[in-house]
């Protein structure tokens, strides 16, 4: 565990030094703030689960963008040999990558409050514990596109292919709520079981459920194993 929080705050310092982490979040931050006043200026509605829809749709850009550097650059630079060689091991190198990640994630919901204080001034009767299980639901969900982005980073050096494949992988997870008219009957539920959305809307009611927990856990953990089972294979190949 150690070893894992060493490389988190190595990678939190770095993406806290880098133009391009405040021009994301930046972005980020406009593009909910926009959807935000729009949904209450004008459509008159003083509540956050269309904005937490919203964020998850933005999180197909954001998190791609936030992780695609992530092995990417070492690879390319040459110093992910360097780290394999350190008595750390692999193991630990991407989860601390994936917890900086996360950790990045946190912090930019964190500025999305002033959405939830602007809604607890002017608004009645909230429903803060489904406010909360909504956040927690993005974090949940953004850890296993956090996990996605890695594994996709941890394919080849270049950063923008990285962008691209994690940017598909996370597009079908998020697209298969939204085809299944198109899909026979008796595959229907697999393919909504599939979808991040449906599991999602369940922590946007203000329901926490075990099942949803657990899918998320496990796509977290499946694409995680895959990016360290990539490293190790790419160490094998350079050792022959």
């Amino acid at each position: 565990m150690r070893d894992i929080l060493i490389i988190a705050r190595k990678e939190m310092k770095s993406y806290l030094t880098s133009v391009s982490t405040y021009i994301v979040f930046v972005i980020f931050l406009l593009i909910s703030g926009w959807f935000f006043s729009t949904l209450m200026f004008k459509a008159g509605k003083a509540e956050l689960r269309p904005l937490f829809t919203i964020l998850h749709m933005v999180f197909l850009f954001f998190i791609p963008a936030l992780t695609m550097g992530m092995v990417a650059k070492e690879k390319s630079a040459k110093t992910i040999e360097l780290l394999a060689t350190l008595p750390i091991k692999l193991r630990s190198i991407v989860w601390g990558k994936f917890l900086a990640a996360w950790a990045m994630l946190f912090l930019i919901l964190l500025f999305t409050l002033v959405h939830l204080v602007t809604i607890a001034i002017i608004g009645e009767n909230l429903d803060y514990g489904s406010l909360l299980c909504g956040y927690l639901g993005l974090l949940m969900c953004g850890a296993a596109y956090c996990a996605i982005g890695i594994f996709a980073s941890s394919l080849q050096g270049n950063q923008i292919l990285a962008f691209i494949v994690a940017f598909v992988i996370s597009l079908f997870f998020f697209v298969m709520q939204y085809i299944i008219v198109l899909i026979p009957n008796s595959m229907a539920d697999i393919f909504q079981y599939l979808s991040f959305d449906y599991h999602l809307q369940n922590f946007l009611k203000g329901v926490i459920d075990s099942r949803d927990v657990i899918y998320f856990g496990s796509i977290t953990i499946a694409f995680m194993l895959l990016g360290e089972f990539i490293l190790r294979l790419n160490n094998l190949m350079q050792e022959r």
